[in-house]
């Protein structure tokens, strides 16, 4: 017989940690290091992911344990607990680039205006803007700067122009791993009368947000970053105030109220973050999504966050002890899981490319971005992984 929902496999809350690698298989015989970039599956789940299989191959739409509206109010639920926001202003898409186009291009910018993002921003928080540069809107970007404040000094010049309708930002840069005050941010823009909109895809589940505080008008971000969820999957915020009257530019089979009843046809569309999932969802990967979501709630999601960045200070230090330098050695104070390394004691020693391949030879994952060699762990990542990770550039260092 199979189990109801109340039956749905748990995961255990590891209270110090020791012994959660082993549910996370890519971690047993490599380390995996590039978490803000993809995540391997873990194996609550697939376990989650084969219970519904086993259901929906007796039962089909109808698998009692995993009914639509009951997964996709959890799924809610769980992000408006990371977001401090209501489930209503949470819609589900396939990934960040989707969920920006679908809010650029519904939206009404004065021409004249102009949309501001972040220098050396990752593609799909730039190219959704591009098609306002034909409207008679500019797309510029801002100087990140060496620090946090030096960020906010440079946006602070930029919004007292009077001219910027929308900031789109990303609360942690990508291939630096700094983070933002997002408070400050946040004021600046309401003070200069401009929109906050957030790619969150390296902040969700990486730092604390609070939209209850944070005034956000849009927000979206993926699923398979530091949320632990699955290729294809995204996330949208849509505020409440941004809500009145919103009306998505492309309307789909599911866009409107009472979608399962084909006729007569509808003109009474959803509320506006529905709106986002227009037609048939990849049902399969809310399943996943909500596994993991699950499980890191089971964790604590703020107890999840220190946990990266405890590990990302176990890194920190090898690192130092080997002679490296990183991004974050100019903003100490910030909090961040994600480790750029930008130089060596030895110049002649720091080749990112070279490292990285020796890396991957050791069955060790890193990114290269912008000359960095960027790491970025997860709660898969234990004591004995770091001092692997130690040992290999050592290794590398004496060769070179």
């Amino acid at each position: 017989m199979l189990p109801n929902h109340s039956e749905l496999p748990s995961f255990p809350p590891f209270a110090n940690w020791k012994g959660i690698s082993q549910y996370f298989p890519v971690q047993s015989d490599s380390v995996w290091l590039n978490y803000c970039g993809t995540t391997p599956v873990s194996t609550y789940a697939i376990e989650m992911m084969n219970l519904y299989f086993q259901e929906y191959s007796r039962f089909g739409i109808f698998a009692p344990s995993f009914a639509e509206p009951t997964i996709k109010a959890a799924i809610r639920k769980y992000i408006a607990e990371i977001l401090h926001c209501d489930p209503s202003e949470i819609g589900i898409v396939h990934n960040t680039s989707e969920g920006i186009n679908l809010y650029s291009h519904s939206i009404q910018i004065p021409k004249g205006k102009r949309i501001l993002v972040l220098e050396n921003e990752y593609p799909s928080n730039v190219y959704p803007w591009e098609h306002w540069k034909e409207k008679g809107v500019g797309l510029e970007f801002i100087p990140v700067g060496k620090t946090p404040d030096e960020f906010l000094t440079n946006l602070k010049n930029e919004l007292e122009k009077g001219d910027v309708h929308i900031l789109s930002l990303s609360p942690v840069h990508w291939c630096t791993g700094v983070a933002f005050d997002m408070d400050v941010v946040s004021k600046l823009c309401e003070t200069n009368h401009t929109k906050l909109v957030i790619d969150g895809s390296q902040a969700v589940g990486h730092i604390d947000l609070d939209f209850g505080k944070t005034k956000v008008a849009f927000c979206a971000f993926a699923a398979w970053k530091w949320l632990l969820g699955p290729l294809g999957l995204g996330v949208v915020y849509l505020s409440k105030e941004e809500s009145n009257g919103f009306k998505l530019i492309f309307k789909g089979q599911a866009s409107v109220v009472n979608d399962s009843s084909y006729f007569p046809y509808r003109n009474e569309w959803k509320p506006a973050a529905d709106q986002f999932e227009q037609s048939t969802i990849n049902f399969n990967d809310w399943i996943y999504f909500y596994a993991s979501l699950k499980m890191l709630s089971t964790l604590g999601f703020s107890r999840v966050r220190e946990r990266i960045y405890e590990v990302a200070g176990m890194f920190k230090d090898a690192l130092h002890d080997l002679g490296f330098t990183l991004e974050s050695d100019s903003f100490p104070n910030v909090k961040t899981g994600i480790l750029a390394i930008n130089g060596h004691k030895d110049p002649s020693k720091f080749q990112p490319e070279a490292i990285q391949a020796f890396l991957k030879q050791r069955k060790i994952t890193a990114a290269v971005r912008l000359g960095r060699l960027r790491m970025a762990p997860h709660i898969a990542i234990e004591e004995e992984h770091v001092a692997r990770v130690k040992v290999a550039l050592e290794e590398y260092l004496k060769q070179n």
